[in-house]
């Protein structure tokens, strides 16, 4: 009875089926660990990516060459350094410190990469904006140090600053997997030519063209860091200006002087551009005077109109009220009193 009851119970059933899947993923792991020892580098079957070299991660504990060392090749590291300067300056004469500036990029065999002038509009009797420049100029960075002593001998130049940028490991970092990627292509293409039917040939075609596309994107990578490096590039904001910055520090008695000597030229100028507006102004203020003037006339003749007519209705106000009591005079009192009583059967 209790061996019934053993073999109906629903967790034997459970168990055995355990047992089953079990059983079947030791057999099927077995089978894909033969197949992958011995596999067929050939067949539909073979990772590309089990290959010595072939992993997706490339080059990952690539470490950058010192120095003054060589490669593996034998041959000395060139730093790869990215030279970037910021300059802000002013100027008297903007055109003339523009065009000089123009002509020491060309001299240095430099260009300029982007661009943007603005300010010049006049406003008003005798002002105008005062222009300004931003330029991003490309030099050459073997003749960066003496573009920038030119063009410092030319502009007021009071804050500039400088940066370095070390792209040595990164560019040989790319160049390591570029050789990784090159071997890979050459392999991919010895096996592209062995391939034995239609899926194994898809399969590595895919890869193929996968592993080109990763070579021309770090190639164009190289490209760019190697532009940068032969080529400095300087951000330079140019303003025009009608008093130079002191950077310089200075004395109490040279700050006192600076300052009553702009106080007395801001002063000298109001009182310029006053007189400027007020002759620009001075037909403006003429019509403008001649309105006033009419119009004082005309209120004050309206007014005395007003007025005069006011007076004319008084006085005929005052003749009708004299003419209504002529007309109805008052009766006397003492007349009644001297007639008596008055009789009703009268």
């Amino acid at each position: 009875m209790e061996k019934k009851q053993f073999k109906n119970d629903p967790r034997q059933k459970y168990l055995k089926a355990a047992a089953v899947i079990l059983a079947a993923a030791i057999v099927i792991s077995a089978f894909c660990a033969c197949s992958k020892g011995g596999g067929d580098p050939h067949s539909a079957s073979y990772e590309l990516n089990d290959m010595p070299g072939f992993s997706d991660g490339l080059a990952n504990d690539y470490e950058k060459p010192q120095e003054g060392q060589e490669d593996s090749a034998g041959q000395k590291v060139n730093e790869k350094l990215i030279k970037r300067v910021e300059i802000n300056a002013e100027t008297l004469k903007f055109d003339e410190a523009k065009n000089d500036i123009l002509e020491q990029v060309s001299l240095a065999g430099g260009y300029i990469s982007n661009s943007r002038i603005a300010g010049g509009e006049r406003y008003g009797y005798d002002r105008r904006t005062l222009k300004s420049a931003e330029l991003e100029i490309r030099i050459p960075q073997e003749k960066l140090d003496t573009f920038l002593k030119e063009v410092g001998g030319r502009i007021n130049v009071y804050s500039s600053q400088e940066k370095i940028t070390d792209a040595t490991e990164t560019y040989y970092d790319i160049q390591a997997r570029l050789d990784t990627l090159n071997s890979k292509k050459e392999a991919l293409s010895g096996m592209l030519e062995k391939a034995e039917n239609t899926s194994q040939l898809l399969d590595i075609q895919e890869k193929l063209y996968q592993t080109i596309a990763e070579i021309e994107s770090y190639k164009a990578r190289l490209l760019v860091i190697d532009s940068q490096v032969n080529y400095s590039t300087v951000y330079l904001k140019l303003y025009e200006v009608e008093t130079y910055t002191h950077v310089e520090e200075e004395s109490f008695g040279k700050r006192v002087a600076n300052s009553f000597k702009e106080g007395w030229k801001g002063f000298a100028d109001g009182w310029k551009n006053f007189a400027v507006w007020f002759v620009g102004a001075l037909p403006g203020l003429i019509v403008f005077a001649a309105f006033v003037v009419a119009a004082v006339f005309i209120i004050r003749a309206l007014v005395k109109k007003s007025r005069k007519k006011a007076a004319q209705r008084a006085e005929e106000l005052r003749k009708m009220r004299e003419m209504n009591q002529n007309q109805n005079p008052e009766p006397n009192q003492n007349q009644y009193q001297n007639q008596g009583p008055v009789n009703p059967q009268q």
